[in-house]
């Protein structure tokens, strides 16, 4: 009797823990589509320069890597690399993938972007999201590159000394 009751108990505590746990161990079609927004509306706060709202995208937490510069850890210093960017012209996304498992979700996209006194540059990233709450995801990291070829070294100083 004791050990029937007790296989009970178990049984009863693993159907309520499984019963808790299915919504944070599935990435709905709603997920995926919430998390794509966040491609969407990244497009539109880029263009209009709005760096506060973009910044708010990521986690406190979030790591960013730029190119060519070192990794920007947290949402406050995202937020001043994007406020000393410089003025965007254009700036799109597309060939948007995105996949998802419980609460992770990671997306692929490549970019177009044009700023000012600069040459047209395409790109890739990759970013990382971490569901924040009921219908909330947010940006933990990020990366993205150019496709631009390296800038040349810089000449030799002519004031060398041979030898």
């Amino acid at each position: 009797m004791k050990a029937t009751r007790g296989i009970a108990v178990i049984v009863t505590a693993a159907l309520a823990f499984a019963g808790c746990s299915s919504r944070s161990s599935q990435f709905t079609a709603a997920d995926e589509a919430q998390v794509r927004s966040l491609f969407d509306s990244t497009v539109s706060r880029i263009t209009r320069g709005d760096w506060t709202s973009w910044a708010g995208e990521f986690s406190d937490s979030a790591i960013f890597h730029p190119p060519n510069g070192k990794a920007i850890h947290g949402r406050a210093a995202i937020l001043a690399f994007g406020q000393a960017f410089p003025p965007v012209e254009q700036f799109n996304m597309w060939d948007v993938h995105v996949w998802g498992e419980g609460n992770l979700a990671y997306g692929t996209s490549a970019i177009a972007i044009k700023t000012k006194n600069a040459p047209a540059d395409t790109s890739k990233q990759v970013v990382v999201f971490r569901r924040a709450g009921a219908d909330r995801w947010e940006v933990v990291a990020g990366s993205f590159n150019s496709d631009l070829p390296p800038a040349p070294a810089p000449p030799a100083s002519a004031s060398k000394k041979p030898g």
